[in-house]
């Protein structure tokens, strides 16, 4: 048996690492770098979560009678003190430490001798799981905040209606509406809502109690500690719940994707609008240029753009850590967590200062007007209205074709037209008020009608809900912490 004297230079030796007792020699000090400089720069994000999810860890650990609960009691009051310095800004993460476990666990060590005993029963790969769902818990519901966010300033913006164009392949199509398009941009952010919620329901489930790969011979009650940090139940199998890092991450880079996709469309449809002079940019979400007076650059909406193209390289990092790896844990996945937390960060930045920015948007009526007019974009509703009078449609969209084609040889527009003209080109009567109303390009009435802007999302309860259920889990916790401190 090993005397004391040799266990501490081991330690010593092994710069106090928690793998130490397996190598007589030290880790090389740039392999060390390689492994846990970033990491332990990005764990600074899950500090909070790896207190929490150890202080309830530690309750279960006492419920079961592994450890006493004088030795709960202290090591929950270390917990408490990192906490608190960590709220102060006077708790670092000591990259030689490697990660954010090791961190709390030796400040908590250094407090009190029982926290050698808080590791009982668990595994750094099933503590960064842990952490990991935690804080994508919370991500989910800031990132949805944030498209609320985004549909309400949609909602503000529709408030402005008037005549819109519509286009199909960036030619101009049919007349619309401003909320119309505003609707469009709504539903877009619905489903994207609707993946975040299918997704926080995959990620609410809790993986502690799974180990290193094959769960744990104490008896543990893994239900217990789920309660108490607000998961709808464990994971169903720890092999699966350690090995599988990197999928909810990737699963939430994909739906940020198309989350910043849809952002980027409603960008360049600013920025092509603008260009068309159809719309005019507020000075506060504008730039100019160095050398050129007259400009006023659709910056902030170009940098949309540009951050979507970033989510999608995020997205393509951390689906590309999934491929040819064998089950169980492997380190390819600490990867995952800078794509992840990258795109978190992308997400909130972008959908923000587009909401912001969206209600300050102006209109050129007029100008939106000639461009459907010069774009003949009744056309439609002229063949509509001829296959309305017994024309076949296919012969009606001939006409109406005709008549466009006319109108642009001699430079004149559909509303221009006389009743009498369309009349005799398609062989039926039509009223004058009926040409009218087919031609006009004011279809803001019909489109108001139709398709109303709902005044809240459905999703807005559901995440309401979900934080409700995570303040109740946390209020759980501190009873739970405060039993174990009498």
């Amino acid at each position: 048996m090993l005397s004391e004297t040799i266990l501490l230079e081991q330690v010593t030796m092994m710069a106090n690492k928690l793998w130490g007792g397996r190598f007589d020699k030290a880790a090389d000090e740039e392999m060390y770098s390689f492994l846990s400089e970033e990491n332990v720069a990005l764990d600074e994000a899950l500090v909070k979560y790896d207190i929490e999810g150890s202080a309830a860890h530690v309750c279960m650990l006492a419920k079961q009678g592994i450890i006493a609960k004088k030795e709960a009691g202290e090591m929950l009051s270390a917990l408490a003190a990192v906490q608190k310095k960590s709220d102060e800004g006077k708790f670092s993460l000591d990259p030689m430490l490697e990660d954010v476990h090791t961190n709390v666990e030796a400040a908590v060590t250094a407090i009190t001798a029982n926290g050698k005993k808080m590791h009982t029963a668990r595994s750094r790969n099933d503590q960064v799981s842990l952490d990991t769902r935690m804080y994508m818990r919370t991500a989910i519901n800031d990132v949805s905040s944030a498209l609320l966010e985004l549909q309400q300033a949609l909602l503000e913006l529709s408030k402005k209606d008037c005549i819109f164009p519509a286009y199909t392949h960036t030619q101009v199509a049919q007349p619309v509406s401003l909320a119309f398009w505003c609707h469009a941009h709504y539903c877009e952010i619905e489903r994207d809502l609707e993946r975040l919620s299918q997704l926080y329901a995959r990620v609410n489930a809790c993986p502690l109690g799974s180990g290193a790969v094959a769960g744990t011979t104490w008896n543990i009650d893994r239900e217990y500690t789920s309660k108490l940090l607000g998961f709808s139940a464990p994971t169903a199998n720890p092999m699966d719940s350690v090995g599988s890092r990197g999928e909810l991450e990737a699963e939430m880079l994909s739906h940020l994707y198309l989350a910043m996709a849809h952002a980027s469309k409603i960008a360049t449809d600013v920025i092509l609008l603008a260009n068309k002079r159809l719309i005019i940019l507020p000075d506060e979400y504008s730039t100019g240029s160095s050398m050129m007076p007259q400009k006023k650059n659709p910056d902030p909406f170009e940098l949309v753009r540009g951050k979507a193209s970033r989510m999608l390289g995020l997205y393509v990092h951390a689906a590309g850590l999934l491929k040819s790896v064998p089950s169980g844990y492997n380190l390819d996945s600490q990867e995952s967590k800078y794509a992840l937390m990258q795109g978190v960060k992308t997400a909130q930045q972008t959908f923000s200062i587009l909401a912001h920015a969206l209600p300050h948007l102006a209109f050129d009526k007029g100008k939106i007007a000639l461009e459907l007019e010069d774009g003949y974009a009744c056309a439609t509703e002229l063949a509509d209205l001829l296959a309305k009078k017994g024309v076949p449609f296919r012969a009606a969209h001939s006409v109406a074709g005709g008549m466009v084609k006319e109108c642009i040889s001699k430079k004149k527009f559909l509303s221009s037209l006389s009743a009498s003209e369309v009349s005799a080109a398609a062989g039926v009567k039509i009223a004058d008020a009926e040409l009218k109303e087919a031609v006009s390009v004011d279809k803001v009435a019909r489109f108001a009608a139709a398709y109303k802007m709902p005044a809240a999302s459905a999703h807005a309860k559901a995440l309401e809900a979900r934080k409700k259920a995570l303040d109740a889990a946390h209020a759980l916790l501190e009873k739970e912490i405060k039993s174990l401190l009498k």
